[in-house]
């Protein structure tokens, strides 16, 4: 309850100079990161679906498929927590990353667009690489 009453009284013109600050302090190749980070994921869901979409042979099959693939994509993704793993961890988010956006570049290439599928590989590719040759890490630390 306590939480609830701090939560409506802050101010809500330190809240945006506070968000102001924060995005202030990024520098161009966070933000860079941040943009390939949206489009990598958005490119992973689109062609999961669009997969889904073209795979399916009726309308309720197609419509499943196009949910239905991501779904599974992205619940893989996020089902394994591993923080829990020690030094091990962040190696294996980095396979876990390179698989999923692997599949869905092999999932557009089959569906017909092999542009699309190389495009998302490289993405994911660049990606990856960008992240570690600036120090960052796919793991947050806790």
């Amino acid at each position: 309850m306590t939480r609830q009453v701090q939560h409506r009284d802050r101010d809500p013109q330190i809240e945006l100079r506070d968000r102001a600050s924060l995005s202030s302090q990024m520098s161009p190749t966070l933000w860079l990161l941040l943009a390939m980070r949206v489009v990598m994921e958005t490119g992973i869901v689109l062609g999961l679906a669009y997969w889904g979409y073209q795979t399916g042979s009726d309308v309720i099959t197609k419509l499943g498929l196009a949910i239905g693939a991501p779904i599974l994509g992205f619940g893989f993704w996020g089902a394994v927590d591993f923080h829990q793993a020690g030094q091990a961890g962040e190696p294996l988010r980095l396979v876990q990353e390179l698989l999923i956006s692997g599949l869905a570049a092999v999932a557009l290439w089959s569906a017909g667009q092999p542009l699309l599928g190389l495009l998302l590989a490289l993405l994911s590719l660049v990606y990856h690489v960008l992240v570690y040759t600036t120090g960052g890490r796919l793991l947050k630390p806790r």
